[in-house]
């Protein structure tokens, strides 16, 4: 009698490791990253990267200290989930602030208004997220630091405008990401120490980087 499944069976036999499906994390194991995760976020912003310690984040999150190594290589694989997190929840608040723009200027309000409200909702978290990896990490890393990341989303929408026409012709997106992080980094903290109206943080920041995107010598 023809075996009808043989070729099947035979397709089958031959996967190799790599083919194999990879499994997927049971829900036990998922909460205890969320709840891992969760501590970190709340350490880090109440310590700092260097005052939070791996033990510190297991026992906030209610987990054994050896599960902590289950999720994470180590501190800063840790704190970059915690920042990969942040970032995508920024990215959010700014799609729906830059949904509907029609200038420049009103573009970088719009985002920058995302950035005060994320700020508002989620104190502290963006100063904890945009902590200078370079400086944390001990060794040459290969991974994205966080305020790369944010001047790349910084990049894209000043290409945008370039594409447009509006933006001066010699910039160079990239660089332009970079600065305006730290203007905005650099403009709201002095903005926070002396005590300016949110509003008129806004104006400022809003007319200096449209400056600094427009201007050429």
């Amino acid at each position: 009698m023809t075996n009808n499944h043989a070729p099947e069976d035979a397709d089958t036999a031959t996967l190799s490791v790599e083919e194999a499906p990879s499994p997927v994390p049971s829900k036990r194991r998922l909460e205890s990253r969320r709840r891992i995760l969760a501590a970190a976020r709340q350490l880090f912003v109440e310590r700092g990267y260097h005052g939070t310690r791996p033990q510190d984040i297991s026992k906030a999150a209610g987990v054994g200290h050896g599960t902590f190594y289950l999720h994470f290589a180590d501190k800063l694989e840790c704190f970059l989930a915690f920042a990969e997190e942040a970032s995508a929840e920024l990215e959010k608040f700014a799609a729906e602030h830059h949904a509907d723009v029609h200038s420049l200027e009103e573009g970088i309000r719009e985002v920058l208004k995302a950035v005060f409200e994320y700020s508002e909702e989620n104190p502290g978290v963006l100063a904890a997220a945009l902590t200078d990896i370079n400086v944390l990490a001990v060794d040459e890393t290969d991974k994205v630091m966080p305020v790369d990341r944010w001047a790349e989303q910084w990049a894209s929408t000043i290409q945008e405008w370039a594409d447009k026409g509006v933006v001066a012709p010699d910039t160079d997106p990239m660089f332009a990401g970079h600065v305006l992080v730290g203007m905005i980094r650099q403009g709201g903290a002095y903005a926070y120490r002396v005590g300016l109206e949110p509003k008129e943080t806004l104006d400022k920041l809003t007319r200096s980087i449209v400056r600094s995107l427009t201007t050429t010598p």
